[in-house]
């Protein structure tokens, strides 16, 4: 009704019904809709006949219905944010004696998840383990860790860190492995990541909270803090070390396998996102070693792509 009625100027609710076969009480449900939307008004045939349908701009739809809707749900959100914040800060207030029994503890809150973390980071005495997915570390996040990882290396405390082989190329991460590597850390990568969470002493660990990349999960129970433990220690002995003396070696082979990965996840008939999120390259990039595999083995599309990576192994040349 709207695109008749914005391609036929003069149009009236009669012609309309006529031009697209539609019933009276069809119709006049479409213009009554329209109008409360502030698409559609209706003109003045100056006394003659019936009156025009007037169609209007979609911005005025959006003024008039989403912009209303828009700020009732920010004020919403606002409530709801503060509500979740004051409770968290109730939370943390509490004594974690009182916690105790609680083998899972729900946190929303950034800022209170690195506070946690450096707590815990604080009261470790022997082992940390650290898995961070997703390629290239942010620098900010890196120096924020600097000063809590220095102090817990100091102590004695054994750590051991996995990152993506994406993460070869990251001159900030880099950096950080050189300063850590001599205190003591190791750090090692694999081309598919390991899911990301820290475990303090075998302890307790510290987990994603799904749909939340702010957010975390608190797990104390034994069984499960174990299970991540061990997860992580088979995953260990398969990935390569970054150490300053192995990383040159080893970029190459590192892109081998972030390429095999690529080819794994494409024969599986994943997405362009999907596989880029999970070797921990950026979009662009990940589309570009797509391509540059579909070349070299003569593909024609994705498709014609998988067929022929299920025949050959893709060499790499």
């Amino acid at each position: 009704m709207y695109r008749f009625a914005s391609e036929s100027p003069g149009c009236t609710v009669e012609t309309a019904a006529k031009a697209l076969d539609m019933a009276a009480h069809e119709t006049e449900e479409a213009v009554r809709d329209l109008r409360e939307l502030g698409l559609l008004s209706t003109g003045s045939a100056g006394g003659v006949g019936p009156e025009p349908l007037v169609p209007h701009p979609v911005d005025f739809a959006r003024v008039k219905v989403l912009n209303p809707l828009q700020r009732e749900l920010n004020r919403t959100q606002a409530l709801v944010d503060e509500l979740r914040s004051g409770l968290d800060q109730l939370e943390l207030s509490t004594p974690r004696a009182q916690h105790a029994h609680c083998s899972l503890e729900i946190v929303h809150e950034l800022s209170d998840v690195r506070r946690l973390i450096t707590g815990f980071a604080d009261e470790c005495c022997d082992e940390a383990l650290s898995s961070q997915p997703g390629g290239a570390r942010v620098e900010e996040v890196l120096a924020d860790s600097m000063d809590r990882t220095t102090r817990l290396l100091g102590r004695g405390v054994r750590m051991r860190t996995l990152y993506q082989h994406t993460a070869r190329f990251s001159p900030a991460t880099l950096s950080y492995v050189d300063l850590v590597t001599p205190l003591g850390a190791q750090v090692r990568t694999l081309a598919g990541g390991f899911p990301r969470c820290i475990v303090f002493d075998r302890k307790v660990g510290i987990l994603p909270l799904v749909g939340d990349s702010k957010g975390a999960v608190i797990v104390r129970d034994p069984q499960l803090v174990a299970f991540v433990a061990e997860a992580f220690d088979r995953v260990w002995t398969i990935a390569s070390d970054l150490s300053p003396e192995e990383r040159r070696s080893d970029r190459v082979a590192a892109t081998s396998e972030i390429q095999h990965a690529i080819i794994s996840l494409l024969t599986q008939g994943e997405s362009d996102k999907r596989i880029a999120q999970v070797v921990g390259i950026s979009l662009r990039n990940c589309q570009r070693h797509i391509s540059h595999i579909m070349k070299s083995i003569g593909a024609r599309n994705r498709l014609h792509a998988g067929y022929l990576l299920s025949k050959e192994p893709f060499s790499g040349h």
